[in-house]
């Protein structure tokens, strides 16, 4: 079976501060589990002060899709949406 690479952007509920901003980066490590592999986050500077979070993973095919691991962040505290932004396959 193959392997899908995947950007996922999460955007917060409102302008947060680092402190806020880390904490949701921690929740994500807490919520990327295996068989998935969590590659790179990153804050992201958006517009006027807001930032986003940019999440790479890495999905096995057995997983079923990247739709089960999208509907765990978007229960993170203080997230407001999230988007797949590039999927590819490895």
């Amino acid at each position: 079976m193959g392997e899908v690479i995947a950007l996922i952007r999460m955007m917060p509920d409102g302008v947060l501060t680092d402190e806020e901003m880390s904490a949701i980066e921690a929740d994500v490590r807490k919520t990327v589990v295996a068989p998935i592999r969590l590659g790179r986050v990153e804050v992201k500077d958006i517009a006027f002060g807001l930032k986003g979070l940019d999440v790479t993973v890495v999905v096995p095919d057995s997983v079923g899709g990247l739709d089960p691991l999208v509907e765990k962040l978007q229960k993170i505290k203080k997230v407001e949406n999230v988007e797949v932004v590039d999927v590819g396959r490895i």
